[in-house]
């Protein structure tokens, strides 16, 4: 991935630059600023013709132009994402461990670890984050969600992206009234932690359920190619790595829902084994994109009875004739 910057307490192989604590902006690299700088069309490449409708956006430490928006956009500055989290979190232990920028600091993000009750998973123990996500170029709202860390193995998964992430996923839209809305959020960090204690507690049910092998390949098999009739290569060597991950992955035993829950968050956090994308973009995806959603739905069809007997049977369907009829709600 270009233009990645990321401040962690914690050694990475792809970090930018290595800290032993964030105590201020500074330490996190995020000290700078965005403005909105006017755009100009060139006529028959000579005669400048200024822009109503957009604006570039800069990086007020480069000068460099990190996106181009609509010309109502309002930015949310880094101080004021790094403000929020310290008014939010007051009173609460938290210790900051991440925090880093992506795509020449067109998107940016602050993660803490919150202590809170001890979370205990099959005897597994586990770390929580609350992260705190923005964009400078549009590309997002304002985001702030729940990361778990299955300490044995690092795999990560976040809760607010269950389900859609349409009931738990908290945004503020980079409008002219955006600091006001701003203030709102902060108010559901509550709900937050609620829906945290009803994720370990599904994550326990699924401890409870056993899967044998042919349960395992059958399901990651019809998971992986959910949105295919047919069994394509990609998607089988997905599923085929994510099986043996929930067989032989750390910790996991190839006995229960939670194992191939393991199986594919060990999958989707640290990459495939033969994947060309650099660290990076493993990261990127598994934390901020499309991976960190996948996650999560792998949960919600884990731990619901009749989906995943679906799921089991469409698999089996796949592998055993290359294509399926049956349908996971």
């Amino acid at each position: 991935m270009k233009n990645t910057h990321i401040v962690n307490t914690q050694q990475n192989s792809w970090s930018d630059k290595i800290v032993d604590s964030i105590n201020t902006i500074e330490d996190a690299g995020l000290n700078w600023d965005v403005v909105k700088t006017p755009l100009v069309a060139m006529l028959e490449g000579r005669y400048p013709l200024p822009l109503e409708s957009h604006v570039s956006v800069n990086r007020t430490d480069t000068d460099k132009s990190i996106g181009v928006v609509g010309s109502k956009y309002e930015p949310i500055q880094n101080s004021r994402i790094w403000e929020a989290m310290h008014q939010s979190l007051d009173g609460v232990n938290h210790t900051i461990q991440g925090a880093g920028s992506t795509n020449g600091g067109a998107k940016v993000f602050i993660q803490t670890k919150v202590d809170s009750d001890d979370f205990k998973v099959n005897g597994d123990d586990f770390d929580n984050y609350i992260t705190f996500f923005s964009s400078h170029d549009g590309s997002s709202s304002f985001e702030l969600f729940d990361t778990s860390t299955r300490i044995i193995c690092t795999n990560t998964v976040q809760a607010a992206r269950r389900k859609g992430g349409k009931a738990f996923k908290l945004k503020v839209r980079h409008t002219s009234n955006a600091s006001i809305r701003f203030d709102n959020v902060m108010q559901h960090l509550e709900s937050i932690f609620d829906v945290r204690k009803q994720t370990y507690a599904d994550l326990n049910q699924l401890a409870t359920v056993g899967m044998n092998y042919n349960d395992l390949i059958n399901w990651s098999t019809s998971f992986f190619n959910s949105n295919n009739k047919r069994l394509t290569t990609v998607s089988s060597n997905k599923a085929h790595e994510a099986h043996k991950l929930a067989r032989f992955g750390m910790g996991n035993r190839g006995e229960t829902a939670y194992d191939m829950f393991n199986g594919v968050t060990e999958l989707l956090t640290h990459g495939e084994r033969f994947t060309s994308r650099s660290k990076e973009q493993v990261w990127k995806s598994s934390e901020l994109g499309a991976n960190a959603t996948t996650k999560a739905k792998a949960l919600d069809h884990l731990l619901v009875g009749d989906t995943r007997d679906a799921h089991i049977k469409r698999g089996q369907e796949l592998r055993h004739f290359g294509e399926t009829t049956v349908k996971v709600a």
